[in-house]
């Protein structure tokens, strides 16, 4: 008998029955014979298929170097992106979305506008403002240029921006750093906390991405970034605006009292579902994904040494896993729906944030473990205060502040037949 019975019989006590002792017998030669052979080959099929769609990507996209990348178009940028935010990194580019514009906070120019506004600082009015913004952005993310949902979306971020711009409120260098978080942080938390970087030709959609955006917003790079109207690519310019955002913050990101407001509003929306007797830790753990230059503008506490070691393990664990113990992922995370209801208002499948603005009301979400999930810790659930939360969808002039629903319609039309004459899906170079 072998040591691993004799160790396992001598709990018992009294002698095994024969079968089961036969059956213990075997088990060592079983291990031998087909787990250990099934943890290899599940490991070996990790290790063949983990970087299967990069290699697939680059070969549909056709961008092999990078003088290829001088004429990327947007729509093949927009879409690089969306295969990233679905199947590559889903998690994490949303989350350096998130804090990204919460580092914008940490300009006191925008925190003041905020807190002028208490978009940001009012408990309903807040909720709202942090949906329709991820909705904003995410249809123009997850659409092509030239579709009309991508174009709409725009045109109510122009027109929700139009008279604070006029009235001298929000500045251009405001609006560049702004657009400058969208095509850094994403790079930056897919290098840091990711299974792989992002290629070449991945950066390179995102700096060509955000330059249409850019460009179709009115911002002005002349006087600021140091290669303007002389980009070779989109990475060129997501490098350049990269050396400038990097300055610009030195410069910017100063210890205030006006940006520390927004920023005690925020975090407790970003741990929302945590229990009370969490928060404090959890807000802790924030702070560490914060950076030291922009938690200090915020003048948040630094974080514990017990708080910054779980989320730096926690995240190495979770690379790792990744990188060799998991298989590419084959269904899409998707927030949007892909077409409109029969009223003719969109959907989304999943909210922004902690209150379900706009989102379906499935069986499946008010009945699934996450819809129970969720009523047991007290939150909203999809169906719930239709009015409030307008679950029957929305139209594009109804995102923004309450008091400019249903207002922009004119303004949006003749911005929208701007876009469209100028064409949205080309090479911004």
């Amino acid at each position: 008998m072998s040591n691993f019975t004799v160790t396992l019989a001598s709990a018992f006590p009294s002698q095994l029955p024969a079968r089961m002792q036969a059956s213990l017998d075997r088990l060592p030669s079983a291990w031998t014979s087909y787990i250990v052979p099934t943890v290899l080959g599940y490991l070996l099929l990790c290790q063949a298929l983990r970087f299967r769609r990069e290699k697939a990507m680059r070969r549909k996209y056709g961008y092999p170097d990078r003088a290829s990348l001088a004429r990327m178009t947007t729509t093949d940028a927009q879409m690089i992106i969306s295969d990233l935010s679905m199947y590559e990194f889903p998690y994490m580019t949303m989350a350096s979305a998130q804090f990204g514009l919460f580092k914008t906070y940490g300009v006191e120019t925008i925190s003041s506008l905020l807190l002028a506004t208490r978009n940001l600082t009012d408990p309903i009015a807040s909720i709202k403002r942090y949906e329709d913004t991820g909705v904003i952005i995410g249809e123009f993310l997850s659409n092509p240029p030239n579709s009309e949902r991508a174009i709409s979306a725009i045109s109510r971020m122009n027109f929700l921006h139009a008279k604070y711009i006029s009235s001298g409120c929000i500045s251009n260098a405001d609006l560049l750093y702004t657009l400058s978080v969208f095509i850094t942080e994403p790079e930056r938390f897919v290098r840091l906390y990711e299974w792989r970087h992002m290629n070449d030709m991945e950066r390179c959609a995102y700096g060509n991405f955000w330059k249409n955006i850019g460009d179709a917003m009115g911002i002005q790079y002349e006087g600021f970034l140091s290669k303007a109207g002389e980009w070779r690519d989109g990475l060129d310019f997501a490098e350049d605006i990269s050396r400038w955002a990097k300055a610009y913050e030195v410069v910017a990101f100063k210890p205030s009292a006006v940006s520390h407001e927004p920023a005690v509003t925020l975090v407790p929306m970003l741990t929302y579902w945590l229990p009370w007797f969490a928060q404090r830790f959890a807000h802790e753990c924030v702070h560490v994904l914060l950076g030291d230059r922009a938690r200090e503008a915020f003048m948040l506490p630094e974080p514990g040494i017990g708080a910054t070691a779980l989320v730096y393990t926690s995240l190495a664990i979770r690379r790792f896993f990744l990188r060799h113990l998991s298989l590419p992922r084959l269904i899409p995370v998707t927030r949007h729906a892909s077409s409109p209801n029969p009223d003719g208002r969109l959907q989304t499948e999943y909210s922004y944030g902690n209150f379900p603005y706009y989102v379906k009301p499935t069986f499946w979400k008010r009945w699934g473990p996450e819809g129970w999930a969720i009523w047991i810790a007290g939150g909203k659930l999809p169906g719930d205060e239709p009015e409030h939360y307008l679950s029957q969808g929305f139209n594009f002039w109804d995102l923004g502040p309450k008091n400019r629903m249903g207002r922009g319609k004119e303004e949006m039309g003749t911005d929208c037949k701007r876009m469209k004459a100028k064409g949205m899906g080309g090479c911004p170079f």
